[in-house]
Protein backbone atom coordinates (compact mmCIF):
# COMPACT_ATOMS: atom_id res chain seq x y z
CA UNK A 1 0.00 0.00 0.00
CA UNK A 2 1.30 3.47 -0.90
CA UNK A 3 1.24 5.65 2.20
CA UNK A 4 3.04 8.66 0.69
CA UNK A 5 -0.12 10.69 -0.17
CA UNK A 6 -1.42 10.32 3.38
CA UNK A 7 1.99 11.09 4.91
CA UNK A 8 2.16 14.17 2.67
CA UNK A 9 -1.27 15.29 3.90
CA UNK A 10 -0.20 14.88 7.54
CA UNK A 11 3.09 16.72 6.91
CA UNK A 12 1.23 19.57 5.19
CA UNK A 13 -1.16 19.91 8.15
CA UNK A 14 1.73 19.87 10.63
CA UNK A 15 3.75 22.42 8.70
CA UNK A 16 0.76 24.73 8.36
CA UNK A 17 0.15 24.63 12.13
CA UNK A 18 3.61 24.15 13.63
CA UNK A 19 6.15 24.80 10.88
CA UNK A 20 7.61 21.27 11.01
CA UNK A 21 7.28 17.78 9.53
CA UNK A 22 7.06 14.25 10.93
CA UNK A 23 10.30 12.77 12.22
CA UNK A 24 11.23 9.11 11.70
CA UNK A 25 9.54 7.64 14.78
CA UNK A 26 6.36 9.70 14.22
CA UNK A 27 6.19 8.58 10.59
CA UNK A 28 6.59 4.97 11.74
CA UNK A 29 3.63 5.39 14.13
CA UNK A 30 1.49 6.94 11.38
CA UNK A 31 2.25 4.15 8.89
CA UNK A 32 1.77 1.48 11.56
CA UNK A 33 -1.57 2.99 12.61
CA UNK A 34 -2.76 3.04 9.00
CA UNK A 35 -1.90 -0.68 8.89
CA UNK A 36 -3.70 -1.16 12.25
CA UNK A 37 -0.52 -2.49 13.89
CA UNK A 38 -0.08 -2.56 17.66
CA UNK A 39 2.41 -0.27 19.38
CA UNK A 40 4.48 -3.36 20.17
CA UNK A 41 4.71 -4.25 16.46
CA UNK A 42 5.41 -0.66 15.44
CA UNK A 43 8.25 -0.47 17.99
CA UNK A 44 9.68 -3.81 16.82
CA UNK A 45 9.61 -2.81 13.13
CA UNK A 46 11.08 0.66 13.72
CA UNK A 47 13.77 -0.32 16.25
CA UNK A 48 12.50 1.83 19.13
CA UNK A 49 11.48 0.68 22.60
CA UNK A 50 7.77 0.01 23.08
CA UNK A 51 7.56 2.32 26.10
CA UNK A 52 9.14 5.17 24.12
CA UNK A 53 6.67 4.72 21.25
CA UNK A 54 3.56 4.06 23.38
CA UNK A 55 4.07 6.40 26.33
CA UNK A 56 6.20 9.22 24.98
CA UNK A 57 6.02 9.85 21.23
CA UNK A 58 2.51 8.42 20.62
CA UNK A 59 0.49 10.61 23.04
CA UNK A 60 2.38 13.74 21.95
CA UNK A 61 1.80 12.91 18.28
CA UNK A 62 -1.97 12.43 18.66
CA UNK A 63 -2.28 15.63 20.67
CA UNK A 64 -0.34 17.54 18.02
CA UNK A 65 -2.41 16.03 15.18
CA UNK A 66 -5.63 16.86 17.02
CA UNK A 67 -4.68 20.51 16.90
CA UNK A 68 -3.38 20.34 13.32
CA UNK A 69 -6.46 18.53 11.96
CA UNK A 70 -8.98 20.44 14.05
CA UNK A 71 -10.57 17.42 15.76
CA UNK A 72 -9.77 14.90 18.48
CA UNK A 73 -7.39 12.30 17.03
CA UNK A 74 -6.21 8.99 18.50
CA UNK A 75 -4.54 5.86 17.19
CA UNK A 76 -7.91 4.17 16.71
CA UNK A 77 -9.73 6.96 14.83
CA UNK A 78 -6.75 8.47 12.99
CA UNK A 79 -7.54 6.89 9.63
CA UNK A 80 -11.11 8.19 9.68
CA UNK A 81 -9.96 11.67 10.67
CA UNK A 82 -7.38 11.65 7.87
CA UNK A 83 -9.98 10.65 5.31
CA UNK A 84 -12.18 13.57 6.40
CA UNK A 85 -9.16 15.85 5.97
CA UNK A 86 -8.57 14.54 2.44
CA UNK A 87 -12.23 15.10 1.52
CA UNK A 88 -12.08 18.63 2.92
CA UNK A 89 -8.96 19.41 0.87
CA UNK A 90 -10.60 18.05 -2.28
CA UNK A 91 -13.71 20.18 -1.74
CA UNK A 92 -11.58 23.28 -1.10
CA UNK A 93 -9.59 22.65 -4.26
CA UNK A 94 -12.78 22.40 -6.33
CA UNK A 95 -14.22 25.51 -4.71
CA UNK A 96 -11.05 27.50 -5.35
CA UNK A 97 -11.49 26.90 -9.08
CA UNK A 98 -14.91 28.58 -8.96
CA UNK A 99 -14.54 31.46 -6.49
CA UNK A 100 -11.75 33.90 -5.56
CA UNK A 101 -9.95 33.97 -2.24
CA UNK A 102 -12.00 35.06 0.77
CA UNK A 103 -11.27 38.60 2.03
CA UNK A 104 -9.63 37.20 5.18
CA UNK A 105 -7.32 34.87 3.26
CA UNK A 106 -6.53 37.60 0.76
CA UNK A 107 -5.76 40.01 3.61
CA UNK A 108 -3.36 37.56 5.24
CA UNK A 109 -1.63 36.90 1.93
CA UNK A 110 -1.15 40.61 1.40
CA UNK A 111 0.09 41.06 4.98
CA UNK A 112 2.70 38.31 4.57
CA UNK A 113 3.94 39.75 1.28
CA UNK A 114 4.14 43.29 2.70
CA UNK A 115 5.45 42.35 6.16
CA UNK A 116 8.75 44.01 7.04
CA UNK A 117 11.20 41.65 8.72
CA UNK A 118 14.70 42.08 10.14
CA UNK A 119 16.16 38.84 11.51
CA UNK A 120 19.50 40.29 12.66
CA UNK A 121 21.74 37.46 13.85
CA UNK A 122 18.91 34.94 14.29
CA UNK A 123 20.02 31.30 14.29
CA UNK A 124 19.24 28.98 11.37
CA UNK A 125 16.22 26.79 12.14
CA UNK A 126 15.89 25.01 8.82
CA UNK A 127 16.39 21.80 10.82
CA UNK A 128 14.04 22.10 13.78
CA UNK A 129 12.44 19.24 15.71
CA UNK A 130 10.06 18.97 18.63
CA UNK A 131 8.66 21.81 20.77
CA UNK A 132 5.11 21.37 19.41
CA UNK A 133 3.49 21.96 22.82
CA UNK A 134 5.67 24.98 23.58
CA UNK A 135 5.04 26.55 20.17
CA UNK A 136 1.30 25.96 20.53
CA UNK A 137 1.28 27.58 23.99
CA UNK A 138 3.26 30.61 22.83
CA UNK A 139 1.05 30.99 19.75
CA UNK A 140 -2.08 31.01 21.90
CA UNK A 141 -0.60 33.54 24.32
CA UNK A 142 0.39 35.92 21.53
CA UNK A 143 -2.54 35.57 19.11
CA UNK A 144 -5.56 34.60 21.20
CA UNK A 145 -4.64 36.02 24.62
CA UNK A 146 -2.95 39.15 23.19
CA UNK A 147 0.04 38.99 25.55
CA UNK A 148 2.19 42.09 25.38
CA UNK A 149 5.32 40.69 27.05
CA UNK A 150 6.46 37.05 27.00
CA UNK A 151 9.62 35.60 28.54
CA UNK A 152 11.13 32.35 27.31
CA UNK A 153 13.41 31.10 30.09
CA UNK A 154 15.77 28.14 30.46
CA UNK A 155 19.35 27.16 31.20
CA UNK A 156 22.07 27.79 28.63
CA UNK A 157 21.98 25.54 25.57
CA UNK A 158 18.40 24.34 26.02
CA UNK A 159 17.20 25.86 22.71
CA UNK A 160 15.55 29.18 23.62
CA UNK A 161 16.94 31.15 20.68
CA UNK A 162 15.95 28.54 18.10
CA UNK A 163 12.46 28.28 19.57
CA UNK A 164 11.97 32.05 19.38
CA UNK A 165 13.04 32.14 15.72
CA UNK A 166 10.80 29.20 14.75
CA UNK A 167 7.85 30.85 16.52
CA UNK A 168 8.43 34.11 14.64
CA UNK A 169 8.52 32.24 11.35
CA UNK A 170 5.23 30.50 12.13
CA UNK A 171 3.56 33.79 13.11
CA UNK A 172 5.00 36.01 10.39
CA UNK A 173 1.68 36.34 8.53
CA UNK A 174 0.13 37.81 11.69
CA UNK A 175 2.49 40.80 12.03
CA UNK A 176 3.30 43.86 9.99
CA UNK A 177 6.78 44.14 11.52
CA UNK A 178 9.09 41.45 12.90
CA UNK A 179 12.49 42.29 14.34
CA UNK A 180 14.87 39.87 16.14
CA UNK A 181 17.80 41.26 18.08
CA UNK A 182 20.52 39.63 20.18
CA UNK A 183 21.64 41.36 23.38
CA UNK A 184 24.74 39.15 23.61
CA UNK A 185 27.01 42.21 23.22
CA UNK A 186 25.04 44.14 25.88
CA UNK A 187 24.02 47.22 23.85
CA UNK A 188 23.05 50.30 25.89
CA UNK A 189 19.29 50.85 25.98
CA UNK A 190 19.56 54.00 23.83
CA UNK A 191 21.33 52.01 21.09
CA UNK A 192 18.65 49.32 21.11
CA UNK A 193 15.78 51.83 21.10
CA UNK A 194 17.30 53.72 18.16
CA UNK A 195 17.64 50.47 16.23
CA UNK A 196 14.07 49.34 16.96
CA UNK A 197 12.39 52.71 16.31
CA UNK A 198 14.29 53.28 13.07
CA UNK A 199 13.00 49.92 11.79
CA UNK A 200 9.41 50.20 13.07
CA UNK A 201 9.04 53.77 11.71
CA UNK A 202 10.23 52.79 8.23
CA UNK A 203 13.37 54.91 8.72
CA UNK A 204 11.26 57.98 9.57
CA UNK A 205 12.28 58.45 13.22
CA UNK A 206 15.40 58.03 15.30
CA UNK A 207 14.03 59.41 18.59
CA UNK A 208 15.37 56.95 21.14
CA UNK A 209 12.90 56.86 23.99
CA UNK A 210 10.47 54.30 25.39
CA UNK A 211 7.41 56.48 24.70
CA UNK A 212 8.26 56.62 21.01
CA UNK A 213 8.63 52.84 20.88
CA UNK A 214 5.20 52.39 22.49
CA UNK A 215 3.76 54.70 19.83
CA UNK A 216 4.91 52.35 17.07
CA UNK A 217 3.84 49.25 19.00
CA UNK A 218 0.34 50.82 19.03
CA UNK A 219 0.40 51.98 15.41
CA UNK A 220 1.11 48.56 13.88
CA UNK A 221 1.10 44.89 14.85
CA UNK A 222 4.77 44.27 15.72
CA UNK A 223 6.70 41.27 17.05
CA UNK A 224 9.95 42.27 18.77
CA UNK A 225 12.26 39.51 20.01
CA UNK A 226 15.18 40.26 22.36
CA UNK A 227 17.55 37.31 22.77
CA UNK A 228 20.11 36.69 25.56
CA UNK A 229 18.72 39.21 28.04
CA UNK A 230 20.82 37.63 30.82
CA UNK A 231 23.91 39.45 29.50
CA UNK A 232 22.63 42.75 30.91
CA UNK A 233 21.58 41.29 34.28
CA UNK A 234 23.70 41.63 37.41
CA UNK A 235 25.65 38.46 38.18
CA UNK A 236 25.41 38.95 41.94
CA UNK A 237 21.76 40.02 42.26
CA UNK A 238 19.34 37.66 40.56
CA UNK A 239 16.81 39.46 38.37
CA UNK A 240 18.47 42.88 38.76
CA UNK A 241 20.38 44.81 36.10
CA UNK A 242 24.07 45.53 35.72
CA UNK A 243 25.08 49.13 36.45
CA UNK A 244 24.11 51.33 33.51
CA UNK A 245 21.42 48.95 32.25
CA UNK A 246 18.63 49.74 34.72
CA UNK A 247 16.68 51.39 31.90
CA UNK A 248 15.90 47.96 30.47
CA UNK A 249 13.79 47.32 33.56
CA UNK A 250 11.73 50.43 32.82
CA UNK A 251 11.36 49.28 29.20
CA UNK A 252 9.93 45.89 30.25
CA UNK A 253 7.64 47.50 32.82
CA UNK A 254 6.16 49.94 30.32
CA UNK A 255 5.80 47.30 27.57
CA UNK A 256 4.01 44.98 29.99
CA UNK A 257 1.74 47.58 31.62
CA UNK A 258 0.84 49.84 28.70
CA UNK A 259 -1.95 48.98 26.26
CA UNK A 260 -0.74 48.25 22.68
CA UNK A 261 -1.37 45.65 19.96
CA UNK A 262 2.14 44.22 19.66
CA UNK A 263 4.24 41.64 21.51
CA UNK A 264 7.77 41.82 22.89
CA UNK A 265 9.34 38.43 23.54
CA UNK A 266 12.60 37.94 25.40
CA UNK A 267 14.80 34.91 25.98
CA UNK A 268 17.00 34.63 29.04
CA UNK A 269 18.73 32.19 31.38
CA UNK A 270 17.50 34.31 34.29
CA UNK A 271 14.13 35.89 35.04
CA UNK A 272 14.14 39.72 35.22
CA UNK A 273 12.45 41.19 38.28
CA UNK A 274 9.78 42.99 36.17
CA UNK A 275 8.61 39.69 34.68
CA UNK A 276 8.34 38.13 38.14
CA UNK A 277 6.32 41.13 39.34
CA UNK A 278 3.80 41.44 36.49
CA UNK A 279 3.38 37.87 35.13
CA UNK A 280 0.22 35.83 35.61
CA UNK A 281 -1.86 33.17 33.85
CA UNK A 282 -4.64 35.68 33.16
CA UNK A 283 -2.38 38.67 32.59
CA UNK A 284 -0.67 40.13 29.52
CA UNK A 285 2.80 39.22 30.85
CA UNK A 286 3.71 35.52 30.92
CA UNK A 287 6.67 33.19 31.31
CA UNK A 288 7.40 29.84 29.69
CA UNK A 289 10.14 27.73 31.28
CA UNK A 290 11.82 25.72 28.53
CA UNK A 291 12.97 22.22 29.42
CA UNK A 292 14.94 19.78 27.29
CA UNK A 293 13.13 18.21 24.31
CA UNK A 294 13.86 14.51 23.84
CA UNK A 295 12.52 14.60 20.31
CA UNK A 296 14.87 17.44 19.36
CA UNK A 297 17.75 15.75 21.20
CA UNK A 298 17.33 12.39 19.43
CA UNK A 299 17.00 14.17 16.08
CA UNK A 300 20.27 16.00 16.78
CA UNK A 301 22.10 12.70 17.36
CA UNK A 302 20.71 11.41 14.06
CA UNK A 303 21.89 14.47 12.13
CA UNK A 304 25.37 14.01 13.68
CA UNK A 305 25.45 10.43 12.37
CA UNK A 306 26.07 8.82 15.78
CA UNK A 307 25.70 5.06 15.96
CA UNK A 308 23.64 3.36 18.66
CA UNK A 309 20.38 1.64 19.46
CA UNK A 310 17.30 3.76 20.27
CA UNK A 311 17.83 2.83 23.94
CA UNK A 312 21.45 4.06 23.89
CA UNK A 313 20.44 7.29 22.17
CA UNK A 314 17.72 7.84 24.75
CA UNK A 315 20.18 7.13 27.60
CA UNK A 316 22.66 9.66 26.20
CA UNK A 317 19.97 12.32 25.81
CA UNK A 318 18.67 11.75 29.36
CA UNK A 319 22.19 11.90 30.79
CA UNK A 320 22.46 15.46 29.47
CA UNK A 321 18.83 16.35 30.24
CA UNK A 322 18.17 16.80 26.49
CA UNK A 323 20.29 19.96 26.49
CA UNK A 324 21.00 20.55 22.80
CA UNK A 325 24.21 22.53 23.21
CA UNK A 326 25.67 19.96 25.63
CA UNK A 327 24.71 17.16 23.22
CA UNK A 328 26.34 18.98 20.30
CA UNK A 329 29.58 19.18 22.30
CA UNK A 330 29.32 15.52 23.34
CA UNK A 331 28.49 14.43 19.78
CA UNK A 332 31.73 15.97 18.51
CA UNK A 333 33.68 14.04 21.16
CA UNK A 334 31.90 10.80 20.24
CA UNK A 335 32.68 11.39 16.57
CA UNK A 336 36.35 12.16 17.16
CA UNK A 337 37.28 9.69 19.93
CA UNK A 338 34.76 6.83 19.77
CA UNK A 339 34.14 6.33 16.03
CA UNK A 340 30.59 7.66 16.46
CA UNK A 341 29.72 4.85 18.93
CA UNK A 342 27.37 6.04 21.65
CA UNK A 343 27.76 2.81 23.61
CA UNK A 344 31.57 3.16 23.78
CA UNK A 345 31.21 6.70 25.09
CA UNK A 346 28.62 5.74 27.71
CA UNK A 347 31.03 3.10 29.06
CA UNK A 348 33.41 5.90 30.10
CA UNK A 349 30.86 6.99 32.73
CA UNK A 350 31.83 10.66 32.53
CA UNK A 351 29.64 13.66 31.87
CA UNK A 352 31.49 16.93 32.41
CA UNK A 353 34.40 17.99 30.22
CA UNK A 354 35.71 20.77 27.95
CA UNK A 355 32.92 22.90 26.47
CA UNK A 356 30.28 21.51 28.83
CA UNK A 357 32.34 22.55 31.83
CA UNK A 358 32.74 26.04 30.38
CA UNK A 359 29.00 26.29 29.72
CA UNK A 360 28.17 25.44 33.35
CA UNK A 361 31.06 27.48 34.74
CA UNK A 362 29.61 30.63 33.17
CA UNK A 363 26.35 30.16 35.04
CA UNK A 364 27.86 28.93 38.33
CA UNK A 365 30.24 31.89 38.57
CA UNK A 366 27.27 34.28 38.45
CA UNK A 367 25.89 32.89 41.71
CA UNK A 368 26.14 34.57 45.10
CA UNK A 369 28.00 32.80 47.91
CA UNK A 370 24.71 31.61 49.46
CA UNK A 371 23.38 30.39 46.10
CA UNK A 372 26.58 28.39 45.60
CA UNK A 373 26.18 26.93 49.09
CA UNK A 374 22.65 25.76 48.26
CA UNK A 375 23.89 24.26 45.00
CA UNK A 376 26.64 22.34 46.82
CA UNK A 377 24.18 21.01 49.37
CA UNK A 378 21.67 19.86 46.73
CA UNK A 379 24.48 18.10 44.87
CA UNK A 380 25.59 16.31 48.05
CA UNK A 381 22.04 15.18 48.87
CA UNK A 382 21.49 13.84 45.30
CA UNK A 383 17.72 13.59 45.79
CA UNK A 384 14.67 15.79 46.30
CA UNK A 385 15.36 17.99 49.33
CA UNK A 386 12.87 20.05 51.33
CA UNK A 387 13.43 23.59 52.56
CA UNK A 388 13.63 22.40 56.17
CA UNK A 389 16.28 19.83 55.27
CA UNK A 390 18.35 22.42 53.44
CA UNK A 391 18.17 24.82 56.37
CA UNK A 392 19.29 22.05 58.72
CA UNK A 393 22.30 21.07 56.61
CA UNK A 394 23.67 24.50 55.67
CA UNK A 395 26.55 25.76 57.81
CA UNK A 396 26.64 28.40 59.22
CA UNK A 397 22.92 28.47 59.96
CA UNK A 398 20.88 30.94 57.91
CA UNK A 399 17.34 32.26 58.27
CA UNK A 400 14.53 30.67 56.29
CA UNK A 401 13.89 34.03 54.61
CA UNK A 402 17.42 34.12 53.17
CA UNK A 403 17.16 30.50 52.08
CA UNK A 404 13.89 31.21 50.26
CA UNK A 405 15.53 34.17 48.51
CA UNK A 406 18.39 31.94 47.35
CA UNK A 407 16.01 29.23 46.08
CA UNK A 408 13.92 31.81 44.25
CA UNK A 409 17.07 33.18 42.62
CA UNK A 410 18.31 29.73 41.58
CA UNK A 411 14.90 28.87 40.16
CA UNK A 412 14.91 32.15 38.25
CA UNK A 413 18.36 31.26 36.91
CA UNK A 414 17.00 27.88 35.66
CA UNK A 415 19.58 25.92 37.69
CA UNK A 416 17.33 23.85 39.98
CA UNK A 417 14.25 21.65 39.61
CA UNK A 418 11.17 22.19 41.81
CA UNK A 419 8.41 19.75 42.82
CA UNK A 420 5.97 20.11 45.73
CA UNK A 421 8.23 22.42 47.77
CA UNK A 422 11.22 20.12 47.25
CA UNK A 423 14.28 20.87 45.14
CA UNK A 424 17.00 19.05 43.22
CA UNK A 425 19.27 19.51 40.19
CA UNK A 426 19.38 18.09 36.69
CA UNK A 427 21.90 15.19 36.41
CA UNK A 428 24.38 17.23 34.37
CA UNK A 429 24.30 20.17 36.79
CA UNK A 430 24.56 17.84 39.78
CA UNK A 431 27.60 16.08 38.31
CA UNK A 432 29.30 19.40 37.61
CA UNK A 433 28.68 20.78 41.12
CA UNK A 434 29.87 17.55 42.74
CA UNK A 435 33.01 17.61 40.64
CA UNK A 436 33.62 21.22 41.61
CA UNK A 437 33.08 20.47 45.30
CA UNK A 438 35.47 17.50 45.31
CA UNK A 439 38.13 19.51 43.45
CA UNK A 440 37.84 22.36 45.96
CA UNK A 441 37.96 20.01 48.95
CA UNK A 442 41.02 18.31 47.47
CA UNK A 443 42.70 21.69 47.07
CA UNK A 444 41.89 22.67 50.66
CA UNK A 445 43.21 19.40 52.06
CA UNK A 446 46.40 19.79 50.06
CA UNK A 447 46.81 23.24 51.61
CA UNK A 448 45.51 21.97 54.99
CA UNK A 449 42.78 24.65 54.94
CA UNK A 450 39.64 22.66 55.53
CA UNK A 451 36.91 25.32 55.55
CA UNK A 452 34.85 23.86 52.69
CA UNK A 453 35.27 20.30 53.95
CA UNK A 454 34.03 21.31 57.39
CA UNK A 455 31.12 23.25 55.88
CA UNK A 456 29.79 20.26 53.94
CA UNK A 457 30.70 17.53 56.39
CA UNK A 458 27.16 17.44 57.80
CA UNK A 459 28.22 19.14 61.07
CA UNK A 460 30.89 16.61 61.99
CA UNK A 461 31.67 15.93 65.62
CA UNK A 462 35.01 17.16 66.93
CA UNK A 463 36.16 13.58 67.56
CA UNK A 464 35.63 12.71 63.92
CA UNK A 465 37.51 15.77 62.69
CA UNK A 466 40.42 14.57 64.76
CA UNK A 467 40.16 10.98 63.60
CA UNK A 468 43.26 9.05 62.62
CA UNK A 469 41.78 8.42 59.14
CA UNK A 470 41.51 12.11 58.36
CA UNK A 471 44.98 12.76 59.77
CA UNK A 472 46.34 10.01 57.54
CA UNK A 473 44.76 11.68 54.51
CA UNK A 474 46.36 14.99 55.43
CA UNK A 475 49.78 13.36 55.74
CA UNK A 476 49.73 11.86 52.24
CA UNK A 477 51.52 13.48 49.30
CA UNK A 478 48.74 15.30 47.41
CA UNK A 479 51.04 16.12 44.52
CA UNK A 480 51.35 12.43 43.63
CA UNK A 481 48.23 11.21 41.74
CA UNK A 482 47.90 7.78 43.40
CA UNK A 483 48.28 9.16 46.91
CA UNK A 484 45.91 12.03 46.10
CA UNK A 485 43.23 9.55 44.97
CA UNK A 486 43.75 7.50 48.13
CA UNK A 487 43.44 10.58 50.30
CA UNK A 488 40.26 11.66 48.57
CA UNK A 489 38.70 8.25 49.09
CA UNK A 490 39.53 8.52 52.81
CA UNK A 491 37.94 11.96 53.00
CA UNK A 492 34.79 10.83 51.21
CA UNK A 493 34.57 7.85 53.55
CA UNK A 494 34.70 10.21 56.52
CA UNK A 495 31.92 12.30 54.98
CA UNK A 496 29.77 9.20 54.48
CA UNK A 497 30.30 8.15 58.13
CA UNK A 498 29.31 11.64 59.24
CA UNK A 499 26.15 11.56 57.14
CA UNK A 500 25.21 8.17 58.59
CA UNK A 501 25.63 9.46 62.15
CA UNK A 502 23.59 12.56 61.34
CA UNK A 503 20.79 10.43 59.95
CA UNK A 504 20.79 8.14 63.00
CA UNK A 505 20.55 11.14 65.29
CA UNK A 506 17.59 12.52 63.36
CA UNK A 507 15.56 9.28 63.78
Amino acid sequence: MDFEPKLSTVNAALFERFGRYLNDVEAAIIVGSLQRLTYEKIAEDSGYSESYVRRDVGPKLWKMLSEALGEQVSKTNFQTALERRLLLLESKEKASQLIPLTPDADCKTQLLSSSRQDWGEAVDVSLFYGRQNELATLTQWILQDKCRLVALLGMGGIGKSACSVKLAQILQAEFEFIIWRSLANAPPLETLLTDLILFLSNQQSIKADIGQLIHYLRSARCLVILDNLETILDAEQAGQYSPGYEGYGELLRVVGETSHKSCVMLTSREKPAEIATFEGVELAVRTLQLKGSQEAAVALLQTKGLVGSPQKKQALCERYSNNLLALKIVATTIQDLFDKSIEDFLKQDTMVFNGIRRLLEQQFNRLSALEQTVMYQLAINREWTTIDQLQKYIVPTISKARLLEALEALNGRSLIEKKSSSYTQQPLVMEYVNEKLVAQVAKEIALKKLSLLFTYAFKLEASMLGSSSLKAALDLNWNEPNQRNLALSIVLSVLEQAETRAQHKSH
